[in-house]
């Protein structure tokens, strides 16, 4: 008997998870799953979540990993779980690829190798973070879009570069 979520080849075997075949809960506020494969249920008493395409494609092409980092499956788009448990799963992927947008770039000064940025974001706030090899580490995305990594590995987005203010768009161009 075939099971049309599991997909072979010669090299690995790819597990797609969905909700005819897995069910996510919130256990302790963390993530857990009982998957059915097979005739078979195991449950997972915490998951995470981590993206393949984390700057492209937000819900799709999410891997579902277990506690000890081994991958259970693969949900090709979360669309594909009933509402209930696309709130859990976005909550959780946003929690993990939180990325503050950069509204305006209060100031920008480098020294020895780093770049200190204070930044006013979407919701308001002003943050500050020190970025290390700037050049290497704003990653354009498509014309308009970056996303800058500072020291600590958190990621901040410039939705449209375009259409940042005047002095801000001065303060960051040497680096795009």
């Amino acid at each position: 008997m075939k099971n049309d979520n599991i997909l072979k080849d010669s090299a690995a075997a790819i597990v797609r998870l969905d909700g005819s075949n897995t069910f996510f809960e919130s256990n302790n506020g963390f993530l857990s799953a009982k998957v059915t494969l097979d005739g078979g249920t195991r449950e997972y008493g915490r998951v995470f979540l981590h993206r393949a395409f984390p700057f492209q494609l937000k819900w799709e092409y999410v891997s579902v990993l277990d506690d000890q980092s081994n991958e259970i499956g693969i949900i090709l788009n979360i669309e594909d779980f009933g509402e209930e448990a696309r709130k859990l799963l976005v909550t959780e992927l946003e929690r993990k690829y939180y990325e503050p947008q950069i509204k305006q770039v209060l100031s920008l000064k480098e020294r020895y190798g780093f770049s200190y940025w204070n930044v006013e974001t979407q919701d308001g706030r002003r943050v500050n973070f020190t970025m290390q090899d700037t050049f290497r580490n704003i990653i354009r995305i498509g014309e308009d879009k970056a996303v800058l990594l500072d020291v600590d590995g958190n990621r901040f987005v410039i939705e449209s570069i375009s259409s940042l203010d005047r002095k801000s768009h001065r303060k960051i161009e040497i680096y795009l």
